[in-house]
């Protein structure tokens, strides 16, 4: 029965008489099944007949260390199957107890084989430090990495952190779909590792953003090596038989020249990789110190815009829009104005794009569109207010029953509100512009095309959706008495306007002479400083029932 029970305990149970060279005098199945051996093969043999010399020697000293030590030792091994399959053990020897003041005998010894739980561990630890995808470093590798690399950095050492992001993923993952996206990032990777050398690192930090840590030998190498960067990439991935072009962005820092410290040298690249996008694409900026102050005004101004929206210290202006037919006032265009308690009067371009990153626009825009449908409420029934919309507006699952809720609260008629959007709002993502534009203009809003001719050469989108006014952008306007281009380029946005039915009003008019010569080419409505600059509500309702009730002639703007 004991035999019985030792050969099914599911560890392996061995015992060696070290007075006969440590001969096998007990070995059970469990033992067996680890080397490869049948136990009644193993009994009465020593470790240097059944293993070669170096795994013999490895024993030989265990067991030494248990006997002199008289207690209970511990350890992990490798060992080599008789097959030659590596395994992992587990053991414990001891040394049997004799009666008092005799050398031990027998030596006892429990293994057991844990070459699959490490194997999993050892699958879990690159898991955690690697990117599924494309089997790079991940965040996780490259923080620890960077952290040592940084404070090894020196002026003959130099370390160069390089940020990177690919531009048009976001387009190919959605046009595409996710696997065709999937197979770019894995493209991408290969280039960027066949690129680098062997003390080098490669990371994926998440979607399509990659780090890299060189060791170049000063600036120019640095430069160098982004502009093969550059050029790499820029060669077409082919995506399931099909050739994508895509490019990418560069931020870089330099240890020890930009910080010694890897928190902050990351921050740098982050801030060089930031003013890249500003500049364009297929671009890399190095850090410079304007950089982050650039990023702490930057910050400062959003912290501030959150204030400004709880606080009331936004106002909107109101700039008139004449029509040409009789020159009297058809509505106001409501723009946006910030009243900062410490700088004055903001004026949208200084904050517009810093709240459309934030996210802060889409509160912002819902007050505005409230305000302004509230001001015009109380006009008179002809006037029109016209409110712009941004993508990320645009974009807000919310827009349409913002709009609404607008609407109603302050008893405005549909059709006293334009909302003017930029081609790049339409193009954004049709499948979901199309349905939002058609279900407010169904409530009767009306649509304008804001800006036009400053953003895609192609016009289908006027064919797929019906806009009510055509905004020729102000850009057209300016030189249009000298410029033969933009007075042909004037001539066929009336043809377009009149093609569509659609109103076509310009901005910008600053001269007499650009107003007549619009005036003359069949334009609908004009806007601009000579007919009046945006104002507070207080003067533009001064001028709206300035001594009549009838429509305000363009001479008294």
């Amino acid at each position: 029965m004991l035999d019985s029970i030792v050969d099914n305990l599911p560890v392996g149970v061995f015992v060696k008489d070290m007075e006969a060279d440590g001969l096998y005098v007990l070995f059970n199945e469990a033992c067996g099944a680890i080397v490869g051996r049948d136990p009644f093969d193993v009994l009465g043999q020593s470790d240097r007949i059944l293993f070669d010399d170096k795994q013999t020697a490895i024993f030989r000293s265990q067991d030494a260390k248990a006997l002199m030590a008289g207690a209970t030792i511990s350890f992990e091994e490798t060992m080599q199957r008789t097959d030659g399959v590596p395994r992992i053990l587990r053991t414990v020897k001891r040394a049997l107890p004799e009666p008092e003041g005799r050398t031990p005998r027998y030596l006892l010894g429990i293994s057991q084989d844990v070459t699959e739980e490490r194997s999993v561990e050892a699958r879990l630890a690159y898991m955690a430090m690697h990117d599924a995808l494309t089997g790079l470093p991940n965040r996780a590798f490259f923080a620890d990495h960077i952290q040592t690399a940084a404070r090894g950095a020196n002026a003959e050492n130099p370390l160069a952190l390089l940020y990177l992001d690919v531009d048009h993923f976001k387009h190919i993952n959605d046009s595409k779909g996710h696997a065709a996206g999937d197979a770019l990032l894995c493209q991408v990777a290969s280039r960027l590792t066949r690129l680098i050398g062997n003390n080098d690192i490669v990371a994926r930090l998440g979607g399509d953003e990659f780090a890299l840590l060189l060791r170049l030998d000063g600036r120019e190498a640095v430069e160098c090596f982004a502009e093969r960067l550059l050029k790499a990439l820029s060669v077409p991935f082919d995506l399931d038989g099909a050739n994508e072009h895509v490019t990418c962005i560069i931020g870089i820092a330099i240890a020890p020249e930009h910080a010694d410290d890897d928190d902050v040298l990351m921050r740098h690249a982050d801030l060089a990789l930031y003013a890249a996008k500003e500049s364009g694409r297929s671009t890399y900026r190095f850090y410079r110190s304007e950089m982050r102050l650039e990023a702490e005004r930057r910050h400062l101004m959003i912290v501030e815009l959150h204030d400004a929206l709880l606080k009331g210290q936004f106002e909107l202006h109101y700039q008139p829009i004449v029509q040409l037919d009789d020159d009297g006032i058809a509505g106001f265009e409501a723009l946006i104005r910030w009243h900062h308690p410490t700088r004055g009067l903001i004026p949208p371009m200084d904050f517009i794009p810093i709240a459309e990153e934030t996210g802060l626009i889409v509160p912002i825009g819902e007050w505005v569109l409230r305000e302004a449908c509230g001001a015009a409420a109380t006009w008179p029934g002809h006037l029109k207010i016209a409110v712009n919309l941004s993508v990320c507006q645009f974009r807000h699952s919310k827009l349409l029953s913002t709009v609404v809720a607008a609407l109603n609260d302050t008893g405005l008629r549909p059709d006293r509100l334009e909302i003017e959007i930029t081609e790049s709002v339409f193009l954004a993502d049709v499948e979901q512009s199309l349905p939002l534009l058609r279900a407010l203009k169904e409530l009767g809003i009306r649509i304008a095309i804001d800006d036009f001719g400053t953003g895609y050469s192609s016009l289908s989108y006027l064919r797929a959706f019906a806009f009510d006014k055509i905004k020729l952008d102000r850009s057209f306007v300016a030189g249009i008495e000298t410029d033969p281009g933009n007075l042909a380029i004037v001539r066929a946005v009336v043809g377009i306007g009149s093609g569509f039915n659609a109103t076509t009003l310009a901005e910008g008019i600053e001269t007499e002479e650009q107003l007549q010569s619009l005036r003359a080419e069949g334009f609908g409505e004009v806007q601009g400083y000579l007919l009046g600059r945006p104002m507070p509500l207080q003067e533009a309702e001064a001028l709206i029932y300035r001594g009549t009730d009838s429509p305000v002639s363009l001479s008294k703007c």
